[in-house]
């Protein structure tokens, strides 16, 4: 339908040379031939003030009868971005030429009676519309055959010469076909979602400002696409929901505290072999959850499973209780490599806007159960929340670490005020956290940790004294793993906030600790 697109675009210089204003008089042209998409006959100034934007106004005679309603009515109509302004051909002056020489509208003269040539122009429009209205149910035709929501964004870009066109949700790009403009262009958008959807996907069009696009013909074509846009993409999710079946089921195997690998692939060995997972076939897992625990509740498993054909489109993707996960086949330590890479490179932008995060199992080299699998990308993406959305976080960069992302941080601040009270209202409290949290860091090597916080040797003694006289227990080691918990969380919360207030004012009398 590209050629039709030009074809049936109606324009002023066009009409001028082989159309219905030939037998017009141009007193005026602008330089930019302007697009016509209908015309009316005014008899009153007031209509004019009620007209579409790329319409010709025809003035009747009795409208050119005074020089000051035409000048008017070229006001009005410049301000209602009309294609031309037409009058008879006795009721123009050179006033009226110089002022529309400066609106920069164009100003045509009829040679007999102005109401036969909006009648000419009107037929002449509507032939042209009619063209549009069997092209455009050639298209649905066409369109209605793509089983794919790639194939179907594919023909409507085909339609518009090209011109890029995407499936959006939220601002986020999840499918799309043609070429974006490079320049400034026109945004044309067609709701596709439900009418009460709290966020709307919206099939969009971006067509080049300076191109010969009919915009009105461009909306026309992404309506008419919309609900074969919304079929493939129901169709679509639907088939992804069915190939998800065994990975979600999968995830609600549990894989007993102690229990071995073969235990598990034993015990369970009819239905692993039922929902097509083979015995000792190596697999990284994904998992995808919000990032906050009361985010927002809108079902993104359509959205996510498209996104998701741009790292593995392979290997669906299932809701499962608390994310969503994906299982994909991993046979040497450069696929896991590769995957985290494409998560970064190809999701994490649309993760951060969805407000979302991702974590990725290890490879090892004895090949875990699946259940371990899955947990270790579970706890990655939990481990990531902290680190904001978007954030894309592999569990063999984590390791144990991940236990503290459990840890209740402002339990374990209370704790602190309830037990270490005299730490806790001390000035110079950040100093001797820092200290005696980097001494137990370095297993109590008292270089290694003044060396870390590039302190001398002494000042670091001298701030673990001061630590021993606050009431730190640093001599009883069945304190010592409780003491490195409460002092790394206070670690962390100074370097969250650079000035963090002890919960008493130091009075200026007060005993200051050199450190």
């Amino acid at each position: 339908m590209s050629r039709s697109i030009k074809d049936t675009r109606l324009d002023v210089a066009g009409l001028l040379a082989h159309g219905s204003l030939r037998s017009t008089t141009p007193l005026y042209l602008t330089p930019t031939s302007a697009l016509i998409e209908s015309v009316v006959l005014v008899s009153q100034l007031e209509a004019i003030q009620r007209v579409r934007p790329n319409t010709v106004v025809v003035l009747s005679t009795e409208m050119g009868s005074g020089g000051w309603l035409v000048s008017a009515a070229l006001r009005h109509a410049w301000e209602r971005r009309a294609s031309a302004v037409v009058v008879a051909g006795s009721t123009y002056s050179n006033a009226v030429i110089g002022l529309a020489e400066r609106l920069g509208i164009t100003l045509l003269a009829a040679e007999g009676n102005p109401a036969e040539v909006a009648l000419s122009l009107a037929a002449e429009i509507g032939a042209a519309l009619s063209v549009v209205d069997a092209e455009l149910a050639r298209f649905a035709r066409a369109v209605a055959k793509d089983s794919t929501l790639a194939d179907v964004l594919k023909t409507i870009s085909g339609e518009l010469d090209g011109v890029g066109v995407s499936l959006e949700y939220d601002g986020v790009v999840l499918a799309s076909a043609g070429a974006a403009p490079r320049d400034s262009a026109e945004v044309i958008t067609v709701d596709i979602g439900a009418a009460n959807a709290a966020v709307p996907s919206a099939l969009t069009a971006r067509v080049p400002a300076s191109g010969v696009h009919n915009l009105r013909l461009v909306r026309s074509i992404l309506e008419v696409a919309a609900p074969s846009v919304k079929a493939a993409w129901l169709v679509g999710n639907s088939r992804d929901a069915v190939r998800a079946v065994p990975t979600a089921a999968l995830a609600r195997l549990n894989q007993g505290p102690g229990s071995s690998g073969t235990a598990f692939e034993e015990d369970h060995r009819h239905l692993l072999s039922q929902l097509g997972w083979r015995r000792d076939e190596r697999y990284a897992a994904i998992w995808i959850c919000r990032s906050g625990v009361h985010a927002p509740g809108n079902d993104l498993t359509a959205v996510l499973r498209l996104l998701w054909r741009k790292v593995a489109a392979r290997s669906p993707l299932a809701e499962v209780d608390g994310g969503w996960l994906a299982l994909v086949p991993a046979a040497h330590q450069a696929v896991v490599s590769q995957l985290e890479l494409r998560l970064k490179a190809r999701l994490q932008p649309a993760l951060a806007e969805l407000g979302l995060v991702a974590g990725l199992s290890r490879w090892a080299e004895e090949a875990p159960p699946l259940p371990s699998t899955i947990q270790e990308a579970r706890l990655s993406a939990v481990s990531a929340r902290s680190a904001g959305p978007g954030t894309v976080l592999g569990f063999a960069g984590l390791g144990v670490a991940a236990a503290f992302t459990f840890v209740d941080k402002d339990a374990v601040a209370l704790v602190a005020e309830l037990t270490l009270p005299r730490l806790m209202a001390s000035p110079d409290r950040e100093a001797i956290v820092a200290a005696v949290a980097a001494f137990l860091d370095h297993r109590g090597s008292v270089s290694l940790a003044a060396a870390a916080l590039d302190v001398h040797r002494n000042t670091l003694q001298a701030r673990l004294s001061r630590a021993r006289e606050l009431g730190v227990p640093l001599d009883n080691p069945s304190e010592l793993l409780s003491v490195h918990l409460i002092l790394t969380v206070l670690a962390a919360a100074a370097q969250e906030k650079p000035t963090l207030p002890a919960p008493y004012e130091t009075r200026k009398d007060s005993h200051e600790f050199p450190v």
